[in-house]
């Protein structure tokens, strides 16, 4: 038995409230994701939609979003599709040659390149639907994913729904990013549901009172969310609109990527800093709780991860560190149980496997956004 002083005990104690408090908030939302379902009403008289495409230099993938369109089962009539392309190759040809005997499809061509937002926006202006659901270049739609979307729209505070997305699993790159959409989606579930840029529908009455998209952001999709939240209005997460996608193979590629989205994110922090707490739906703290966990839980882990070995051996010769290391392997048990439950609650109990490697990829995430917080980045295209 241990006889460690009383002030080495208050230490102790003080750093399991620490360290166990973020795994054991991850493990309960993972708990109670089990029991969440959004499933709503079909619509007998489904609304009108817009499906705006933005694409740029996709020949090599414009083909999964155009067959997908082709399959989608949604009234004809009801749905309209603007491609809005800023092509320096043959990406638009493709949507051309594709879409010449589609009756409800639109296409724009810019001969330079606009920001994203700027490209829903022109789409926008020129769109009739109630609804307007975005899907990027290299997603594959599932064909009811649009009919799902519309579902949860009844609710008049309801004002976007975000379906589920998927990584193709290329290569062992891909397998952990997929991993890391199914913990993600898993949140989701339970607290603040957010929008990631594709495979989602938003009022077109919100997007025309409030502005449209933020053209000046890097991420229109994280300044729209925090928008709808800070506004009093709710978002939906769905996992009955599932699309695929295509992403980085290799790391390099991976890391252009979350550079863009960590200076996006923090845009759109930034803009909304003096209403930091209506960022997030109520119950407030609650909220704010879950949502972080998703961030910091994974990074957790990996410092877990990588502190426990030295521990381990220091413990050999120093009993004093026994408790640190029943407190890491406590952390380290909570995380991966509640990563367990999302992969079961998602289907996809093999992905957990890719955890480890995961949580230090989320690590790194997590450094890479304090690193490029006020940095000018220029969007680049990723290559996929």
């Amino acid at each position: 038995m241990l006889n460690l002083p009383l002030a080495l005990i208050a230490v102790y104690i003080f750093l399991a409230i620490i360290m166990l408090v973020i795994p054991i908030i991850y493990f309960f939302t993972a708990l109670v994701s089990i029991f969440k379902t959004k499933s709503g009403k079909e619509k007998k008289n489904l609304p009108t939609v817009t499906v705006i495409v933005p694409t740029y230099n996709e020949e090599k993938n414009v083909e999964r979003v155009l067959k997908s369109l082709r399959s989608l089962n949604y009234p004809k009539e009801k749905m309209e599709i603007i491609f809005v392309d800023d092509s320096t190759d043959r990406t638009f040809e493709l949507i051309e040659n594709e879409t010449k005997d589609w009756k409800n499809a639109k296409r724009i061509k810019h001969e330079k390149r606009f920001s994203k937002a700027y490209g829903l926006n022109e789409a926008l202006s020129v769109s009739s639907g109630e609804i307007v659901a975005v899907y990027d270049a290299d997603c594959s739609i599932e064909p009811d994913a649009l009919k799902a979307l519309v579902k949860h729209f009844d609710d008049p505070k309801v004002i976007a729904v975000q379906g589920r997305y998927e990584a193709e699993r290329r290569n062992f790159l891909s397998r952990v990013i997929d991993l890391e959409y199914t913990l993600w989606q898993g949140g989701q579930l339970v607290a603040v549901p957010v929008l990631i840029g594709y495979n989602y529908a938003v009022r077109r009455t919100y997007l025309e009172r409030t502005g449209g998209f933020d053209a000046e952001m890097l991420a229109e999709d994280h300044e729209l969310w925090y928008r709808i939240y800070v506004d009093g209005y709710k978002i939906v997460y769905t996992q009955e609109a599932g699309v695929k996608v295509l992403e980085p193979r290799f790391f390099k590629d991976f890391v252009q990527q979350r550079r863009r989205w960590s200076r996006g994110s923090d845009q759109a922090t930034a803009k909304y800093s003096a209403q930091r707490l209506r960022m997030f739906p109520k119950p407030r703290i609650p909220n704010f709780l879950s949502f972080t966990s998703r961030y910091t839980a994974p990074s957790l882990n990996a410092v877990c991860l990588a502190l426990l070995p030295f521990l381990l051996a220091l413990g050999v010769f120093y009993h004093e560190f026994v408790p640190l290391i029943f407190i890491l392997a406590g952390a380290i048990f909570f995380i991966n149980l509640g990563a367990l439950i999302f992969c079961l609650k998602l289907r996809k109990p093999r992905a957990w496997l890719y955890l480890a490697p995961l949580s230090f990829l989320v690590l790194y995430q997590n450094i890479l956004f304090f690193t490029v917080r006020r940095k000018e980045i220029k969007w680049e295209k990723t290559q996929k």
